[in-house]
């Protein structure tokens, strides 16, 4: 069945998934920048989604000058956390004090995360180490979702699925029934 598109394909944050994804990337990647967490989140997201068509953490990335951003995620980095639902648990997790650096307070809660998220964060840590700032923000305005999105604006889930990518269409539908019920 072709996949129609009615509107923009949106997830429900998962809060304690994306807590435990910062603290996963925190532990893993000591003094890491915002920017790369960032990044890292984007390109974990994607590489999931396209595999299983559904992402990991589900936040609203937002296309700003340097690249993707996940609002939420980006706020808890700034220590901005008057919009989360535990607030004590993402400063337990985290320390953003020396913002734009982060460490991490404790290890993730490795039962938020499957072994598939941990698979791609561990890929796309792999992947933005290796690059510099000025390189990985160029590399991100190549990505269709990045490119199609309005300054500032939210960037469409249904565009971090690649158009080469062979099984498209039912990732396209299965991401549509997981977006609708909430399935993480």
């Amino acid at each position: 069945m072709l996949y129609m598109r009615l509107m923009a394909l949106r997830f429900q944050f998962n809060e304690r998934k994306g807590t435990e994804a910062l603290a996963y990337i925190t532990s893993r990647w000591p003094g890491i920048s915002a920017f790369f967490a960032s990044k890292v989140l984007f390109y974990a997201e994607k590489k999931h989604l396209n595999a299983y068509a559904r992402p990991i953490v589900a936040d609203t990335f937002v296309a700003m000058p340097n690249g993707p951003v996940p609002s939420t995620l980006y706020d808890f980095m700034r220590n901005r956390l008057g919009m989360a639902g535990d607030p004590e648990a993402v400063q337990g997790a985290i320390d953003c004090s020396q913002y734009p650096r982060m460490a991490a307070r404790r290890d993730a809660d490795m039962s938020a995360l499957s072994d598939t998220d941990r698979a791609c964060l561990d890929e796309a840590m792999e992947f933005c180490r290796s690059k510099g700032f000025g390189h990985l923000s160029s590399l991100t305005h190549q990505e269709r979702a990045w490119a199609d999105a309005s300054s500032n604006g939210p960037m469409d889930y249904e565009k971090f699925i690649d158009e080469d990518n062979p099984h498209r269409e039912q990732i396209l539908e299965d991401a549509a029934d997981f977006a609708a019920y909430g399935v993480l």
